[in-house]
């Protein structure tokens, strides 16, 4: 199965639109790194876990490699370089309609 690394606003936006159900049919796995759902899910967005949604955990190396980047960069916001870190880790694609994610993402810092 394909792994997909998603950030909150993808998610967000296919439940406002009402297609989760539709997302989670799809053959992918649908990733998010633990801290982003902690911080931005979990409270309003619990449901996403029984629908299918996983949550990934940054190596040390990783959360290293985050934390460095969150320093570097102005935009996107801390989470959304979790989510970039976590698609780095696990070598698949990134899911953003984030401009700034999106940008930092394609220079590959």
């Amino acid at each position: 199965m394909i792994i997909l690394i998603s950030d909150a606003n993808i998610l967000i936006d296919m439940e406002e639109g009402d297609l989760l159900d539709a997302l989670f049919e799809l053959p992918y796995q649908f990733t998010v790194p633990d801290l982003l759902y902690f911080d931005e899910l979990e409270t309003h967005h619990a449901d996403l876990l029984d629908k299918g949604l996983v949550i990934g955990e940054l190596s040390s190396t990783t959360m290293t490699y985050a934390i460095k980047l969150i320093g570097r960069v102005r935009a996107p916001s801390r989470n959304d370089c979790f989510a970039l870190a976590l698609a780095k880790q696990e070598i698949c694609p990134l899911l953003t309609g984030d401009r700034a994610l999106n940008r930092v993402a394609k220079k590959r810092v």
